[in-house]
């Protein structure tokens, strides 16, 4: 009767684990999605003609920051 007992414990054991690895992996997409963000941020900054306003400068200078770190 035993074995019976813990069939369902080990069964939420795998999803558990299932579950666990599914937030891995949204989480690690979530954080390449905001770094191509930022990337894409900095080209377009990169790439703008005019002169950059001061707040365009600042954010420039953070993101390479942020990419050099």
């Amino acid at each position: 009767m035993e074995a019976t007992s813990t069939k369902p414990v080990e069964k939420l054991h795998e999803l558990f684990e299932i579950r666990k690895q599914d937030h891995e992996i949204r989480k690690q997409d979530f954080e390449m999605k905001e770094k191509l963000n930022k990337q894409h941020m900095l080209e377009t900054l990169l790439a703008k003609k005019k002169p950059l306003t001061e707040i365009e400068m600042a954010l420039k200078n953070k993101l390479i920051s942020e990419m050099l770190a």
